[in-house]
């Protein structure tokens, strides 16, 4: 675990030691904390390329407000490893925005509790056994942070838009066609 003055702290077993949960909580963010280190010094956020279907966004075949994100992986800016294991859909509401408006596909990296336990024989004894480390995949009309969303696409949307297309014109996409120009690249940093 990080103390933010004088460096990292392991966690040091020697016989007779007598570990709580807070001794094993602190050796998982010792550890945690030094791959987002590594993450964030070594690697530029963003989608990392040649992984499955690197989170690409395609139009679907039935002509909706709707895109397809194929599985893949990503780092944020701070480190985090963000998978998507699964083909997702996702779709558009125009009323939830302004419009015309540019919105943002992006994914971000959320911690869940999971696996809750109390036993009954002495109630004080309870918790999650995990946490579940997953992506989440939502539009937004702000544009992404990358220190906490790695932008997947953007489309703009105007009044008229019934559908979302892929670009004809990749390098000017219009209104309803999905721009993936601006998608980070994770790589080498500097």
């Amino acid at each position: 675990m990080a103390d933010k003055e004088r460096g990292y702290k392991r966690i040091n077993f020697f016989k007779g030691f007598m570990t709580t949960e807070k001794d094993w909580n602190d050796a998982e963010t010792y550890h945690i904390e030094k791959r987002q280190l590594h993450s964030r010094m070594f690697h530029a956020p963003g989608v990392v390329p040649g992984e499955t279907g690197e989170m690409r966004v395609t139009a679907r075949e039935r002509a909706d407000l709707s895109v397809e994100v194929a599985p893949g992986y990503c780092i944020d800016g701070r480190g985090h490893d963000i998978f998507l294991f699964e083909t997702q859909i996702k779709s558009v509401s125009p009323a939830d925005y302004k419009l015309p408006q540019v919105i943002y596909l992006v994914a971000k990296y959320v911690e869940e509790l999971t696996d809750f336990i109390a036993y009954k024989e002495n109630l004080e004894y309870k918790g999650h056994r995990r946490v579940h480390e997953v992506s989440k995949i939502e539009w937004t009309s702000v544009e992404p942070d990358v220190e906490t969303e790695v932008e997947l696409c953007r489309v703009a949307l105007a009044d008229g838009v019934r559908k979302i297309t892929d670009a004809q014109n990749p390098l000017d996409p219009g209104e309803g066609e999905i721009d993936l120009r601006f998608v980070p690249w994770a790589g080498v940093v500097g």
